[in-house]
């Protein structure tokens, strides 16, 4: 009498399981949010609209240092109108960066979308549905990376060419010619998105390690804003050290990354992107490890 041997379902299942499906599942879970949906609208929103108070203010000052001179219109001393470029050394504007004027909204919201995507299934337990559904585990966290880089990347990419869009014509009012084809813009939209995809990372990452909601979002505000003020504190001390800590800290490093000018006694676009992307691996390697070992 012969026995036929029945294969288990569940292995068959989990032995075709591919990234592209959890892929798949984490972008479901994600888009299906009426929440997140309003969420990112709200995103989209609030960066063309700082960016567009940005853009008017900008071009306002401009305009005004532009017309008063050398001197600023101190009374009593001769005018001698400054040029554009003047202008900008003056008052510390790049207007090529104007499409990123509104990006620290989008940095802190999205950061903290990043840190609710995966801390959120810790504290309801989901989280152990969805490893036992992907039981290596790393996929499911990839997946939601990926997820975050496409989603935070075109959400920041568009705002600012929408920002760019509006803030044209409101130089052009105060006789200052911007476009698309200005020196930096370009490269400022388009690096902007990789900038708040690196926040999501990190977001993510916190998540990961502290499966906390409240918890990962306050070291992200702090690692992100207050790090900054706390180093530019430090640069107060005495000692050359200190003077250039605040460079290094991810908010500075990952904002030197959008420029395209050089300057002196500061850290090069290049090394800026460098240090932010060691501080996002700082984030994720303890984190992968974490959501490996741990248990969910």
């Amino acid at each position: 009498m012969s026995t036929t041997t029945i294969s288990s379902p569940q292995r068959s299942a989990r032995g075709s399981l591919t990234f592209a499906g959890v892929l798949r599942s984490e972008w479901i879970k994600f888009r299906s949010l009426r929440s997140t949906q309003l969420l990112l609208a709200f995103t989209f929103l609030a960066v063309v609209g700082v960016g567009t108070m940005a853009a008017w203010v900008q071009a306002m000052s401009l305009e005004q240092a532009m017309a008063n001179g050398m001197n600023m219109g101190m009374p009593g001393a001769p005018v001698e109108p400054m040029t554009l470029s003047q202008a900008q050394a003056a008052m510390g504007f790049n207007i090529y960066a104007i499409p990123n004027a509104g990006l620290q909204i989008g940095i802190l919201i999205l950061g903290a979308l990043a840190v609710l995507l995966i801390s959120s299934e810790f504290g309801t337990g989901m989280i152990r549905s969805t490893m036992t559904a992907v039981p290596k585990r790393l996929p499911a966290f990839f997946a939601k990376a990926v997820v975050l880089i496409v989603v935070s990347y075109v959400l920041t990419l568009l705002a600012a060419i929408a920002t760019t869009v509006i803030a044209i014509p409101i130089f052009s009012s105060y006789g200052i010619d911007i476009s698309f084809g200005l020196d930096g813009v370009a490269y400022s939209i388009l690096m902007g998105g990789l900038y708040v995809a690196g926040v999501a990372l990190i977001g993510l990452s916190l998540g990961t390690l502290l499966r906390s909601s409240a918890g990962g979002i306050i070291v992200l505000v702090v690692i992100f804003f207050l790090l900054d003020f706390g180093t530019q504190l430090m640069s107060l001390m005495p000692g050359e050290f200190w003077k250039y800590v605040n460079q290094y800290v991810p908010s500075v490093a990952g904002g030197r990354m959008l420029e395209i000018t050089e300057k002196a006694a500061f850290i090069s676009p290049l090394s800026g992107g460098l240090i932010f992307v060691g501080w996002i691996l700082l984030f994720m390697i303890p984190a992968i490890i974490s959501l490996k070992n741990r248990d969910v």
